[in-house]
């Protein structure tokens, strides 16, 4: 998952004597003549590299040895650095990074954190939002019963009578996940469409761009298209700014991907939130991930072009495709169908690679299993969330399977454990929930080649470069939101 250093997009060597090309950005001014900035000369010397290891590393082992005292806020705080210096360490050009992009950016992810956490009126008014959220999935609950009947409905006991329905009477029946779950997908897929329709989430996105490009002097159509994300997943954010996407810069469309990795979608959202997840630490991640995807992805490639959007907001203003509202809750729910479909189908094939992963391991050794493997691989990273120690193993195994298959995967298994009393602690699930919301895993690499690929064709090539590198940025983007949060909240 770690990426490389070679050069994002590789050219040939220009003949000895002859003038080496300056890099431009694709747009060409009403002058005619293209933007240039000087070429990359000076990318991140190997002294910086192993010196900012090492640092991670003393930290790291600093966080181990103080725990006893610190505490799991303090492991956080240890954390937070060092998230941080492993995206540093895989600059591509440290000496280009805009000091006042990361400023801003951490300055406005903490106080998110702060103000969530801390500060009571809006603690408040994200548990109202809570309730909202709540309420479209009885919303979708009402749809669902009409088509699904008995099906449809859940009684949480595990003791007999299951509800009003049971396949075998007496028998502690399965949560019907199809039933239950999947229906919200289709409302609230259909319900962001009529707002999209209707320019509402156009004119809200638009005004967080603005201010996010104000503080921390990122392009428009990168910063667009990062506040897309909030409410939009990682292939439908960048319709926002589909007429740029051919023309940004390397580190434009890099940011684009991140973001990606690092949010979730309105309709996920609802859906984690189903599973059980914290629903405010949900929502704070998904607003918390906008600064920091923005930030690590300007630490980890640096721009070193003047993009087409430099300082400015612009975004696609076509018409919408839809003739009216019911046009669009029509279109939006058939694009919730294929994504419904598309979650379903992916948990049935990733579970049983994990069933299968599992079998073949037995015959290594008893006992051997995926989810101890990752219990083992992701222990530091839960360790320096600010885990408590006797659920550093649990969470690191939820890290695992959300890398390795996807959050779907990692937020059921979490279901079950909170059926188990005092299987792991409130502030472990809280912190799991800030770590597991994002799309970051390895099969939205391939998402995001054929989806942004499929706007820009010509750049399909720097996506699949881009790719791996965006996920390893993406998944420390919600590690460190979940650090951040590690350290305001109650230990």
């Amino acid at each position: 998952m770690i990426p490389s250093d070679e050069p994002t997009k590789p050219t040939d060597p220009a003949p000895m004597g002859a003038p080496q090309p300056l890099p431009t950005t694709g747009a060409t001014p009403a002058g005619g003549i293209p933007k240039v900035s000087p070429p990359i000369v000076n990318e991140t010397p190997m002294q910086w590299r192993l010196g900012i290891a090492g640092g991670v590393l003393l930290l790291a082992l600093l966080a181990w040895g103080l725990s006893g005292v610190t505490g799991p806020r303090g492991q956080a705080f240890f954390g937070v650095f060092c998230f941080f210096g492993l995206v540093a360490m895989f600059s591509t050009n440290l000496r280009a990074v805009k000091w006042k992009t990361i400023a801003w950016g951490v300055g406005l992810q903490v106080v998110l954190a702060l103000l969530v956490i801390k500060v009571g009126f809006v603690n408040d008014a994200l548990h109202v939002a809570k309730d909202i959220v709540n309420k479209f999935i009885e919303f979708a609950d009402a749809g669902a019963y009409f088509v699904f009947g008995n099906l449809s409905e859940f009684h949480p006991t595990d003791k007999p009578p299951f509800g009003p329905f049971a396949l075998n009477p007496g028998y502690n029946f399965k949560f019907l996940f199809a039933f239950r779950v999947l229906p919200p997908i289709l409302f609230i897929s259909a319900f962001f469409t009529v707002l999209y329709h209707y320019g509402v989430l156009q004119l809200i996105v638009r005004a967080f761009a603005k201010f996010m490009v104000y503080l921390m002097g990122t392009s428009g159509a990168e910063t667009l298209s990062v506040a897309a994300n909030v409410f939009m997943g990682q292939t439908e954010a960048p319709l926002i700014v589909k007429p740029y996407v051919p023309r940004m810069t390397n580190s434009e469309l890099f940011t684009l991907m991140a973001s990606g990795m690092a949010h979730i979608s309105g309709g996920m959202m609802v859906i984690y939130i189903s599973y059980g997840a914290d629903p405010v630490a949900v929502l704070t991640t998904c607003i918390m991930a906008c600064p920091c995807s923005l930030y690590l992805s300007k630490l980890f490639m640096p721009e070193t072009t003047v993009p087409e959007t430099a300082g400015e907001v612009k975004a696609d203003d076509q018409k919408s495709p839809h003739v009216n509202g019911i046009d669009a809750a029509a279109a939006g729910t058939g694009d919730g169908l294929r994504l419904a479909l598309n979650v379903a189908a992916m948990l049935i094939v990733f579970i049983a690679f994990v069933a299968m992963f599992n079998g073949i391991l037995s015959f290594i050794s008893e006992g051997l299993t995926l989810q101890l493997i990752f219990s083992k691989l992701f222990s530091p990273v839960a360790f320096l969330m600010g885990v408590e120690a006797k659920d550093v193993p649990h969470v690191a195994e939820l890290l695992g399977l959300k890398l390795a298959m996807n959050e779907h995967v990692a937020y059921l298994t979490m279901k079950g454990w909170k059926a188990t009393p005092d299987f792991m602690s409130a502030r472990s699930y809280t912190l799991a929930a800030f770590a597991l919301t994002g799309f970051a895993n390895f099969a939205s690499v391939g998402i995001q080649i054929g989806g942004i690929g499929a706007m820009a064709p010509e750049r399909r090539s720097d996506l699949a470069r881009l790719g791996m590198r965006a996920l390893f940025v993406g998944f420390t983007a919600t590690l460190l939101n979940a650090a951040i949060a590690g350290i305001f909240l109650a230990a």
